[in-house]
């Protein structure tokens, strides 16, 4: 199994919680930028971009550590992470759907999406033709927005419209302590979410 994660900032949870997946390819635009290919010109007080990112590195590296993720081997934009056993490719500096072309020849494999934090493009699904095991976590927003969102073709948008679900077999949602429930579908995973969100703005969870 090969998994991709857009949008992965420093989180280890899938490493951790997603044993059998031996290989993980991370995508993200820091520490270039937090959004995108953006750069920003505005300059903050002390100094620094206010788009940059300077600690992200060091960061990512600890909590990788944290988990036994060493460090292998770097190169241009690549950081490859391994204990052994699991395998993590990340890409800094990258974005989708800006380096969507660099990056489709890798992906041409993946069989998992871990969409957690940031619903990203779905420009990345022309990269395989396999079915794909849909991957949520617990703190991500999976309510529809409308086309005027910042990311009208995203995953979760397309799901929700019904113009993807062919491209998925299993969708699975983790809480914050690993537990695993899985599903069909895209409504019943949509369902499942719904309710325990509405349980825990009711503070009844």
């Amino acid at each position: 199994m090969i998994a991709i994660y857009i949008g992965a900032g420093v989180d280890i949870n899938p490493i951790k919680f997603l044993k059998y997946i031996k290989t993980f390819y991370y995508f993200d635009g820091q520490p270039f930028s937090e959004f995108g290919t953006n750069q920003s010109n505005n300059i903050m007080p002390n100094g620094r971009d206010g788009f940059s990112r300077p600690k992200f590195i060091p960061t990512l590296d600890e909590n990788m550590t944290s988990i036994n993720m060493k460090l292998i081997n770097k190169f241009d934009n690549t950081r490859i992470y391994s204990d052994g056993n699991q395998t993590v490719y990340y890409y800094t500096n990258t974005a989708i759907p800006d380096h969507y072309e660099e990056i489709k020849n890798t992906i041409k494999d993946f069989d998992t999406l871990i969409v957690a934090g940031h619903d990203p493009d779905s420009m990345f699904l022309d990269a395989t033709i396999n079915k794909i095991h849909f991957i949520g976590f617990e703190g991500t927003c999976y309510h529809y927005e409308n086309e005027s969102c910042d990311v009208p073709d995203g995953i979760t948008n397309k799901l929700h419209v019904g113009e993807i679900t062919n491209r998925f077999n299993k969708y699975t949602y983790i809480n914050n302590k690993g537990v695993q429930s899985s599903f069909d579908d895209w409504g019943s995973y949509y369902n499942y979410y719904f309710n325990l969100d509405f349980l825990r703005k009711s503070k009844l969870i």
